[in-house]
């Protein structure tokens, strides 16, 4: 589904998603990019093949990973359902100073690119399949 309109931007923002792809306008490059396995995305940044397949691969391990970005705020994306983390993994955010927010792909997007227009430091996890 595209649902974004044609802008110029210096920050990375998704273009357009369906339930195996997420179609990215990537501030570097002057083409659409095509991400078809679980990634990254930040503002100033894109980490292409994430090794999380499935969001209960996730791991405290992971959670600290992630810190080293510095994301001010994160969202997990993941396929259309919703899905709650383990409370110890929302603990371990929330003690490292990272919000989460857990949601489907398509919020997840629609969230990202809002929080990049506001010139949020927001961190997008992808997991696809």
């Amino acid at each position: 589904m595209k649902f974004s309109l044609e802008t110029i931007s210096d920050a990375n923002v998704v273009h357009s998603y369906d339930e195996l792809s997420i179609v990215v306008r990537s501030k570097e490059y002057v083409e659409l990019q095509r991400l078809d396995s679980s990634l990254i995305l930040m503002p100033h940044q894109i980490i292409s093949d994430w090794h999380i397949k499935d969001i209960t691969q996730l791991e405290i391990s992971d959670v600290l990973e992630l810190k080293k970005l510095d994301p001010e705020v994160l969202i997990l994306a993941h396929g259309s359902s919703v899905y709650s983390l383990p409370p110890q993994l929302m603990i371990e955010f929330y003690a490292q100073a990272i919000g989460i927010e857990c949601m489907p792909l398509g919020a997840a997007c629609r969230t990202y690119n809002l929080l990049v227009a506001e010139d949020r430091n927001v961190l997008l996890a992808v997991i696809l399949k």
